[in-house]
């Protein structure tokens, strides 16, 4: 019996989708657009910012629908260089010392995972994630490389070369890296100001972190004034606010995880595009 080329094209037509089907999994979210005649799924830009914490903005080429998501390489190496360090600020159990038990957190974790995760954004083109994401890997670096005594970063400030910890709570030093807190501090509240861009989650993790390391500056400037009491609450404060920024973190690398492999839960991260319209929209406007 002779199919008529009607129903052959329908028998194609049908295949095509069942392909495509296989290839995608069965989305039915409003976000995303299929594109049957390319095979091909268009992220809204909402879902755009939640999954890669930048505005989504034109660029050349295809690399995004070639390289996976770098977002949650990035988060990863934030919360597992953050989150020890504010125990340690905090005292819990007897930690202390700035973490220098976490040297290596804060190379591989901090500096590495930040790194690979700020290139491969910069490489699909999302420069607001990428500059975050490779400045707070240089910052743990540098506190990496501040506590390794192979940098000797405290000798300089040693009042006498016989004692080499006598320098650990002079007046130089604190007051100097006090100063180096506060040009950081200035960056992550740029950071703050632009993502109100994305969503409510970064916002307050960037919040909490400008609070936070705002306590630390204090506690250095006051450890340099030898005020050790009140140094040692605003360390402790400084730290707490840390971590709420840090379970912030956790919870925004759990919903990008879950996105990652189509879970079927979702956890809302609160989108503010819509509520911050970028320039260009409010010139197509008008």
């Amino acid at each position: 019996m002779t199919q008529s080329p009607a129903s052959k094209d329908e028998g194609i037509s049908n295949y095509a989708d069942d392909v495509q089907h296989a290839e995608f999994g069965d989305i039915t979210s409003p976000a995303f657009e299929r594109t049957k005649s390319t095979g091909s799924i268009m992220i809204s830009p909402e879902l755009f910012e939640k999954l890669y914490l930048n505005p989504k903005t034109p660029v050349a080429g295809n690399l995004r629908s070639m390289i996976g998501n770098p977002t949650p390489i990035a988060i990863t190496g934030f919360v597992m260089a953050l989150t020890p360090l504010c125990f340690c600020l905090m005292g819990w159990r007897g930690a202390g010392n700035n973490g220098a038990a976490h040297i290596g957190g804060y190379i591989f974790f901090g500096g590495i995972l930040l790194l690979v995760g700020g290139f491969l954004e910069c490489i699909i083109g999302n420069t607001f994630s990428s500059v975050v994401f490779m400045s707070f890997a240089c910052f743990y670096l540098t506190l990496a490389a501040t506590i390794q005594p192979f940098y000797s970063a405290y000798a300089p400030y040693s009042p006498s070369p016989d004692d080499p910890t006598a320098g650990l709570a002079s007046e130089g030093f604190n007051a100097s890296f006090g100063f180096f807190l506060v040009c950081f501090n200035i960056l992550c509240f740029f950071y703050l100001i632009c993502s109100f861009r994305t969503n409510f989650v970064l916002v307050y993790i960037l919040f909490t972190v400008v609070v936070g390391v705002g306590f630390i500056i204090a506690d250095y400037w006051y450890l340099a004034m030898n005020e050790t009491v009140l140094a040692a609450k605003l360390q402790v404060g400084g730290g707490a606010i840390l971590l709420a920024a840090c379970l912030g973190g956790w919870y925004l690398l759990f919903s990008l995880l879950l996105e990652s492999v189509d879970f079927p839960l979702r956890l809302p991260v609160g989108d503010l595009s819509s509520h911050v319209p970028g320039l260009s929209q409010l010139k197509k406007r008008s």
